[in-house]
């Protein structure tokens, strides 16, 4: 089995691979590009997140500097805007939904470290989560959506928050780690 497809399987995987370290560097090729675009050319930047992601909707608006580590594993869908600043480390499949509003500065982060000694001899150490944000969502500021997260329909996310755990759907969260503060249903 390769690297790519443990990594693909939420299996200990080593991101030293030869194959892995490659398909980085055409995602940070892609990033380095779109972060150079001017701002008004909406034409240029539609092409090179259309090169990015694995799946892109209509109404994408993605604010440089913007980072991936694969793009591959990204799926976006319509009407998404992303804020200056956001890191997307998709190792794992990360799935956004229609609607969704990303602040800046957020984090969203499908891998999380084996903590066992034998991955770890082995360079084995990564472990990759889906992560699943539904459709109509608010991710405010310097927000960090960890491995293995699904968020509901309609849920707010306050700037700051640490969301380590799903979140039902229509629920303002808040904190580090984020707790329901309000029922919006």
């Amino acid at each position: 089995m390769t690297e790519f497809e443990k990594m693909q399987q939420g299996k200990p995987y080593s991101p030293a691979d030869t194959e892995l370290t490659q398909f980085r560097y055409a995602s940070r090729r892609l990033c380095q590009q779109l972060n150079n675009i001017d701002p008004a050319d909406a034409d240029a930047q539609d092409m090179v997140v259309t090169k990015l992601f694995a799946m892109r909707g209509k109404g994408l608006a993605v604010e440089a500097p913007f980072t991936c580590t694969y793009g591959m594993n990204i799926h976006i869908g319509n009407n998404v805007a992303i804020g200056p600043n956001c890191t997307l480390i998709d190792s794992g499949h990360i799935e956004i939904g229609n609607n969704v509003l990303i602040g800046p500065g957020v984090g969203i982060y499908s891998i999380t470290q084996s903590l066992l000694p034998l991955d770890v001899q082995n360079g084995e150490h990564e472990i990759s989560l889906p992560i699943i944000i539904g459709n109509n969502v608010v991710i405010g500021g310097n927000s960090v959506i960890k491995a293995g997260v699904s968020i509901g329909e309609g849920v707010v996310v306050e700037a700051g928050s640490v969301v380590d755990g799903d979140i039902e759907p229509f629920a303002v969260v808040a904190g580090n780690p984020a707790a329901v503060i309000r029922r919006l249903r």
